[in-house]
């Protein structure tokens, strides 16, 4: 009896090369997760320092006030509008607006460090000071998750960031 050589694979190592394919893919995909979450933290992040800034250089361009609020008057992950209070209402309108910027859904968070800061909005003043010289703190965080980061103004208008701990966990 003779026996041709077959080419091909048996069902054997076809299911054992399949098994360790499962186990790569499910050790992955957790930390393909986290990578993804961690990037949305550091550029939402990045944005707000940004936008920030852009205050903070158009109210010294400007020689006058200009301030950062929620775009919604009352959560900051909502997104945020840079605006100039030309006719000194104290209220914030479409005409007054420099930049704004949409908040992105999902699982990050900015939030004040006090609850006033959760609505009320902070600026700087013609000479690049925060307004009242008072400080602000805001936390970008990833909820659920206990890592962030801390944006904090502090009364001579410096801009700093660091990172801070989240009060989720898991």
């Amino acid at each position: 009896m003779t026996f041709k050589s077959q080419k091909g694979f048996t069902l054997i190592e076809l299911m054992v090369t399949i098994a360790v394919l499962a186990i790569i893919v499910g050790w992955a995909i957790p930390s393909m997760y986290s990578l993804i979450n961690q990037n949305r933290l550091t550029a939402t992040s990045n944005q707000m320092l940004g936008l920030i800034n852009q205050a903070r250089s158009e109210a010294l361009r400007r020689a006058d006030r200009v301030w950062v609020s929620p775009l919604d008057g009352s959560s900051w992950s909502s997104g945020v509008a840079i605006w100039r209070d030309a006719d000194g209402d104290g209220a914030r309108s479409d005409s007054e607006i420099i930049r704004m910027v949409e908040g992105s859904s999902g699982p990050i968070s900015v939030t004040g460090s006090a609850s006033a800061l959760a609505t009320a909005p902070f600026g700087f003043n013609g000479a690049g000071f925060a307004i009242d010289e008072q400080a602000y703190r805001m936390t970008v965080c990833i909820d659920g998750k206990t890592d962030g980061q801390e944006i904090e103004i502090n009364g001579g208008g410096q801009i700093r960031a660091q990172s801070a701990v989240c009060g989720g966990g898991g």
